[in-house]
């Protein structure tokens, strides 16, 4: 995964370059900025080392919430940032000796992420979208480990940009949590998420 991580790293820097030598040539529109709405898919928590005799986790729900800016770097490459909220739900299915109660139950906590993404616009409607985001891990206690550290994202969306200066868009999207923990766990939890992406922005004066 940090082979992934650095990937990603190599590929916004590059990307970044390419659209500010295009906007030395094209001058490019205002920002925008509005809110975020995810939710619609599995929120499940993984090792990326197989451990034995460790506790099971299924997907519960999740919702997240966010305010978000748009920045044209030119006219095919925007850069995104903001902050967003997230709740999670995750049901967890001990392993146990048959002698001792194994009844799922249920572990739910919050995160604040700050993402850092960039969009490449794919003609009028379509684009996609990656980046890093720190994650905050604001949870006192939590059957689930801190995702606090630096995670990814890898999304594909529709948009509208209306004559108005409201757009309007959607974003599947996949999203790896803490893929570079600040924890010292050796064997750490993390929070793979997909889902949809919904968001309203208006383009400022």
């Amino acid at each position: 995964m940090k082979k992934a991580v650095t990937l990603i790293l190599i590929s916004l820097i590059y990307t970044a370059s390419v659209a500010i030598a295009q906007e030395k040539q094209v001058k490019p529109e205002n920002g925008k900025a509005g809110i975020t709405f995810s939710s619609f898919g599995s929120n499940n928590v993984l090792y990326f080392t197989q451990l034995t005799g460790s506790a099971s986790y299924n997907s519960d729900r999740f919702y997240s919430l966010g305010i978000s800016y748009l920045y044209p770097l030119s006219t095919k490459f925007d850069l995104e940032t903001g902050i967003e909220y997230s709740h999670h739900k995750i049901i967890i299915h001990p392993n146990l000796p048959p002698d001792m109660d194994d009844s799922p139950y249920g572990a739910e906590f919050s995160l604040l992420n700050i993402p850092l993404y960039v969009r490449a616009n794919l003609g009028r409607y379509f684009f996609v979208n990656a980046g890093l985001f720190l994650g905050i891990d604001p949870t006192v206690s939590s059957h689930i480990d801190s995702q606090t550290g630096i995670g990814a994202l890898l999304g594909f969306g529709l948009k509208y940009d209306s004559k108005s200066g409201i757009s309007v868009f959607a974003n599947p999207y996949l999203k790896a949590h803490s893929l570079v923990s600040f924890s010292a766990d050796k064997y750490h939890q993390h929070l793979m998420e997909t889902g949809f992406r919904f968001g309203v922005l208006y383009k400022l004066k």
